[in-house]
């Protein structure tokens, strides 16, 4: 069950940070992104080759921070990845306006990423 603070957070921020555990280092590692919130998911979008999308396909669990409340998530499968692309670009249009998202957010290469929160 989400906590209602992170719930919120999501609700109202603009992006966030992923905190994945480095797949060699063991380390941390952090980055800033745009999300869409959804029916309790987080819809991220990233190239194949991004080292955090790396971190998280050697190990699911995640932390999420925004607005300053971080919490545990974990990366789900996604069946339909041409579909959950279209569907994430329309989410970020309505966020972020479409004049920021254009077509080439769902252009070959590009990987919907699907969080839950817990």
């Amino acid at each position: 069950m989400i906590a209602p603070e992170l719930d919120r957070a999501l609700r109202e921020a603009e992006e966030l940070e992923v905190i994945t555990t480095g797949r060699r280092t063991g380390g941390t590692h952090a980055v800033k992104v745009w999300f869409a919130y959804d029916g309790g998911v987080v819809w991220l979008r990233t190239d194949r080759d991004a080292d955090w999308l790396r971190n998280l396909d050697s190990d699911a669990r995640c932390r999420i921070r925004v607005g300053g409340i971080e919490g545990a998530a974990r990366r789900e499968p996604v069946p339909d990845e041409a579909a959950a692309l279209r569907g994430l670009v329309d989410l970020w249009r309505a966020k972020y306006g479409a004049e920021w998202v254009a077509d080439w957010y769902v252009e070959r290469g590009r990987v919907p990423v699907r969080l839950v929160p817990e």
